[in-house]
């Protein structure tokens, strides 16, 4: 294959755009004598997951809740395999967890909705 041509504003060789490097914005906070300071409010505030939007945020955990409450029950009625049980065991763990996950979102839609 050949080689992709150089623009000429990219050409230039002695230019630190060509090389990729920036001044001031790849130095860190230390280097330039400020001081890193993280407020303590942040650092002790648990990990949040994201606020529910609104009903729609239901629609794709539900379905694939659902689809996999389906494959449980197809691997275990109707999959002709000496494993199908084992099959059917690990599609209902995780429509468990799907399950899990669209409870707490309803329970945080119904608090937000409360709350207003």
């Amino acid at each position: 294959m050949p080689k992709a041509r150089r623009s000429k504003k990219a050409a230039k060789v002695g230019s630190a755009q060509s090389r990729g490097v920036r001044g001031p914005q790849n130095t860190t906070a230390a280097q330039r004598g400020g001081a890193v300071s993280a407020s303590p409010a942040s650092m002790n505030r648990r990990f949040v997951s994201p606020g529910v939007v609104g009903p729609q945020s239901l629609i794709l955990p539900s379905m694939v809740a659902l689809g996999c409450w389906g494959m449980a029950f197809s691997f275990a009625y109707f999959y002709n395999d000496p494993n199908h049980l084992l099959f059917a065991g690990m599609a209902a763990l995780m429509a468990l967890l799907w399950t899990y996950s669209v409870v707490v979102r309803i329970r945080k839609l119904r608090v937000t909705r409360q709350a207003k």
